[in-house]
């Protein structure tokens, strides 16, 4: 039996402060490095998988030329390391330095101190065994994988995804504490316990950072719009008074959406009957995908 390598312990990430000025460099994946031997290319500002299996003949990271805008996107492959280790790589890049062996964390990052709302970027993707994949933007304060500030994680549906797609997902931020480090986190197959499909395939291009929504009637919106009781038993009641066009997604803790609702007219109740008790966060999104209001309720039987 074939065993996961665990390289996406991206929730389990020993942060260093890293040196560089931009938090998505390189974000169109269209600048790469060529390694002449063995032979591959690497993302520039970026790291990945390639380099730990090359040594093995299996190449996971790939520079593809099927893209959402410029000449290139990245590609990444789950791929199967065959006898003595018998291993499934998924395929991943990141802004950190992967760790040397099955048992490491993900160090190092981009320093970084901005408190952005959302991330954003086009993705296509392949699944094999009913996988899905994964697209990750991580802050961390001065204490490092203790100090987790805020996680935003979109997983793509497990299927087939041909063309380029928008994805968005939100920060969900869980302290007030400074922000000192940053780490964006790609991946074909998703560690969510489940067995990783070798052949998934995730397509990721023209990443972006959504920092302040857009002004004038977006901020109009943002003010205008209201969410209550907190806490709510049974219905989260939403107001809409500038009947803004909209959706409202709740995520648990863990950035998991577990529902999504459209904001049709000034008002609309969100049943939470089958939500189970606990703390959320709430994300309510303009036509346009920019953030209008976020925040936290928590749901009380």
């Amino acid at each position: 039996m074939k065993k996961k390598l665990t390289l996406l312990a991206a929730f389990c990430v020993a942060v260093t402060t890293g040196l560089f000025a931009q938090a998505t460099p390189n974000a169109g994946f269209e600048s790469w490095t060529h390694n002449s031997f063995p032979s591959y290319d690497t993302p520039d500002s970026w790291n990945c998988t390639n380099s730990q299996t090359s040594i093995t003949g299996v190449y996971a990271c790939l520079k593809s030329s099927s893209f959402h805008t410029g000449t290139y996107s990245v590609q990444l492959i789950t791929k199967s390391i065959g006898a003595p280790l018998n291993q499934l790589i998924p395929g991943v890049v990141t802004t950190g330095t992967l760790p040397t062996s099955s048992t490491g964390s993900i160090t190092g990052g981009i320093a970084y101190t901005s408190r952005p709302d959302s991330i954003t970027g086009w993705y296509g993707y392949t699944p094999q065994g009913g996988e899905t994949g994964m697209i990750s933007f991580m802050l961390f304060g001065s204490g490092g994988m203790s100090d987790t500030i805020a996680v935003a994680r979109f997983i793509t549906p497990s299927a087939t995804v041909t063309a380029f797609k928008r994805f968005s997902a939100p920060l969900v931020y869980r302290s007030a504490n400074a922000v000192v480090n940053s780490i964006w986190l790609l991946a074909s197959s998703n560690n969510d316990g489940a067995t990783a499909g070798v052949g998934s395939t995730l397509w990721a291009d023209d990443l972006n950072l959504v920092t302040n929504p857009l002004a004038g009637i977006t901020e109009y919106a943002k003010a205008e719009i209201s969410v209550g009781p907190n806490p709510a038993s049974d219905v989260l009641y939403i107001r809409n008074p500038g009947n803004a066009k909209a959706s409202i997604a709740l995520y648990d803790v863990m950035g998991r959406k577990v529902s999504e609702q459209k904001i049709n007219g000034t008002s609309i109740n969100v049943d939470l009957n089958s939500t189970p008790e606990g703390l959320y966060i709430y994300s309510i999104t303009d036509e346009h995908t920019a953030v209008l209001k976020t925040g936290k309720v928590i749901i009380r039987k």
